[in-house]
């Protein structure tokens, strides 16, 4: 039998069995039907945990609002049945959030081109005439029934297929938004919940979570940080997890932090305790030796102070590879402190932590450039 009637018979067969023949419905929903479903009735979830943040500011969702009002034709969101009438949404969160907030009244209208009349008002403070033109509104969904798979590995893999052929249009995911999704399980969930520690959040000049989230609700001072909004803290805990172990350090850092996640998708719970203490450790012994400077490195012709990504990545894996050595390093705190700032003032290191581009050779060199100093110095 020849390779082309092989071919042909696979390509018959897999049309026969459906390789994720997806099994689709398309319905309108009036806008109060969306905040409904959401908070009344809890048929749709949101914010999935392989969901971005919600990034769209007010002005974003207000013109969102008045192109509802002008009946301007609006893309379609996508739902996934996860089981029998439960969904949750693939494509089209911020849609959904600008609708839900704004009939919840949480923010007042603003920089609208074509109802300037509306600007500076809530749903609530609409006149009944327009409040009615709205309701009559609709946005279009497009959901995918629990029936296109059988089993929940298939739909997770459904759901990661789905979600990235979605990820075309609107605002781009970045690659963490992109891992968030494909990677989601028990290691991306330990990702996203070390991001709000404490120290690390004060480190990165993040709005503290425990003062800016409250039942499930983000203040716009935490959603509106640059680096919470597009999940640039997550990343960056990640950089961790993608470094401290020395086999895996081949090719570009994109690549090392996918496979970290990768590796990790069937991790146990003992594991997930051993991966989160060790952040936490190494985390907590930066914090004792650095305190406010933590990660931070200062030019020494100018004597100002940023954050570095590059001293974050050297430091928080030396302190993990040196964890035995942790009551000598306390111990020797000010003396580190001092050795570290002095070698960071030397101009040619200052510009290679400001420039590194993040190979896996550059970052072998200047973990081992730092360490072998502190190690010389516990000496």
């Amino acid at each position: 039998m020849s390779s082309k009637t092989n071919n042909i018979e696979e390509i018959e067969k897999k049309l026969k069995n459906g390789i994720f023949n997806l099994i689709q419905e398309r319905n309108d929903f009036l806008l109060p039907q969306v905040l409904d479903f959401v908070q009344v009735k809890e048929w749709m979830n949101i914010q999935p945990e392989y969901q971005r943040r919600r990034v769209w500011d007010i002005k974003r969702k207000s013109q969102f609002i008045e192109s509802l009002l002008m009946n301007v034709p609006i893309p379609p969101i996508f739902l996934l049945e996860w089981e029998y009438g439960r969904y949750e949404v693939m494509d089209g969160q911020q849609r959904l959030d600008a609708i839900i907030s704004f009939y919840s009244n949480e923010f007042k209208l603003t920089g609208m081109k074509y109802w300037t009349e509306l600007n500076g008002l809530s749903y609530n403070q609409f006149l009944p005439l327009v409040r009615r033109a709205l309701d009559r509104r609709r946005i279009s969904a497009t959901t995918i029934m629990t029936e296109s798979v059988v089993d929940d590995d298939d739909k997770l893999d459904l759901r990661r297929l789905v979600f990235e052929r979605l990820n075309t249009g609107g605002m781009k995911l970045n690659s963490q938004e992109i891992r968030n999704c494909i990677y989601s399980g028990q290691f991306n969930d330990l990702i996203v919940d070390l991001s709000g520690n404490e120290i690390f959040t004060k480190a990165w000049n993040i709005p503290s979570h425990s003062d800016n989230i409250s039942e499930g609700k983000i203040t716009d001072k935490l959603s509106n940080n640059t680096l919470f909004r597009r999940m640039g803290d997550c990343e960056i805990v990640l950089r961790f997890y993608a470094l401290f172990e020395s086999k895996h350090l081949k090719g570009s850092l994109k690549t090392m932090m996918d496979g970290a996640m990768n590796r990790r998708l069937d991790i146990t719970d003992d594991e997930i305790k051993v991966l989160r203490e060790s952040f936490i450790n190494s985390l907590e012994l930066a914090n004792e030796v650095f305190g406010e400077k933590m990660f931070q490195i200062t030019d020494s012709t100018t004597g100002k102070s940023t954050q570095s990504i590059n001293f974050y990545d050297a430091i928080s894996v030396i302190f993990h590879d040196l964890r035995s050595k942790s009551a000598e390093i306390l111990e020797k705190k000010e003396e580190i402190f001092e050795l570290v700032q002095n070698l960071i003032a030397v101009p040619e290191n200052y510009e290679n932590l400001v420039n590194r581009r993040g190979s896996s050779t550059e970052i072998s060199v200047m973990k081992a450039f730092f360490k072998n100093a502190i190690i010389n110095l516990l000496d």
